[in-house]
């Protein structure tokens, strides 16, 4: 599916609960139009500039191809902010305008006539729910997230599609590491095969692994175990409050020993490819039994862990990182720490 010649020229509105992949849908477009020198503009009253940012630059796009708007919402000035919106489109001279949560600003019908007219290129609204923008849409898309066997994937109904000859009305969105991809069915690429690069200054090491690799790293610091694969694209399970401050560049979630049991459905709630857990070794094996290979595991030990159930065992002291186990020959073992 071609998604800029469905959004070219047209007022379009993408709808679904949150993580269905309304955002990132819209966001392969944006970039596919700011390849070609169109000038989008992206209203967020969602998401918020660094959570966009982060996710773009996980997929390796530059978040400087796109203008960014972060508009804090407050529902006693919806008029204002329509007014507000608009005058940034027109003051921005956008070809392509975005709007991530319309309901911000669109009020009623007479408002989303007034938005459908002013005279850009394309408009794309992206909501939870349907609202009025939805009724002078020219194309109108629904997502929902697919559990599979094997990933999540994300479900696109092309509801409505003036103008544009619509061979096949449903696609699966898989989100992969270097972005998202549209599949014609359920079936995803087969991730188990994907590489990615290690996390963070493990890359120096590891050049890249396989998406399902596990990978054990220890040392007497938490601190400086945690700052050697602090990475984006990434969420790090905690267990004191404390460890939160390890992590600069990674999501952090405190949860409690026996919630590593569910890490994969609090995995999938944010855009990861890197899930990173401390104090592996009080967490149960069993619990870690359900591994999918849409990740790379991370656990980090202040003790030496069992080799035998990763591929990766690497020691992180002071000064120097050092694979001392690998499943694969490496050509470097020794990553001097800056």
């Amino acid at each position: 599916m071609d998604l800029k010649q469905l959004f070219d020229n047209k007022v379009s509105y993408v709808y679904g609960p949150s993580g269905a992949g309304k955002t990132i849908l819209v966001s392969k477009a944006a970039f596919e139009f700011a390849k070609e020198g169109a000038k989008v503009v992206w209203i967020t009253f969602n998401e918020g500039r660094d959570s966009l940012y982060e996710t773009w630059q996980s997929f390796g796009w530059n978040p400087r191809d796109v203008a960014v708007f972060d508009f804090p919402y407050i529902p006693q000035y919806r008029e204002t902010l329509f007014n507000q919106v608009v005058d940034l489109a027109y003051k921005e001279k956008a070809d392509i305008f975005i709007v991530d949560g319309v309901d911000a600003v669109v009020i009623d019908r007479a408002t989303a006539d007034a938005f459908a007219k002013m005279g850009l290129r394309s408009i794309i609204g992206i909501e939870t729910r349907y609202n009025p923008l939805a009724d002078i849409a020219d194309v109108i898309i629904k997502l929902r997230a697919v559990n599979t066997d094997y990933a999540t994937i994300r479900r696109v109904e092309i509801q409505k599609a003036r103008g544009v000859s619509i061979k096949k009305p449903v696609w699966y969105m898989a989100i992969l590491p270097n972005g998202p991809v549209l599949l014609s069915n359920e079936r995803s690429y087969p991730l188990e095969s994907s590489r990615v690069p290690a996390p963070g200054l493990l890359a120096q090491l590891l050049s890249d692994v396989p998406l399902g690799a596990q990978i054990a790293v220890y040392g007497h610091s938490q601190w400086i175990t945690a700052a050697v694969v602090d990475t984006l694209n990434a969420v790090a399970y905690v267990h004191k409050p404390y460890q939160m401050q390890f992590f600069k560049k990674a999501k952090t979630r405190l949860v409690s020993i026996y919630e590593h049991r569910r890490l994969e459905h609090y995995a999938e709630r944010v855009i990861s490819r890197y899930i990173i857990t401390l104090d592996a070794e009080y967490v149960p094996r069993r619990y870690r039994d359900f591994r999918s290979t849409s990740a790379v595991w991370v656990d980090l030990y202040t003790a030496p862990p069992n080799q035998l159930e990763y591929d990766y065992v690497i020691y992180v002291d002071d000064n120097v990182a050092r694979v001392e186990f690998s499943r694969t020959p490496l050509e470097r073992k020794e990553l001097q720490l800056p």
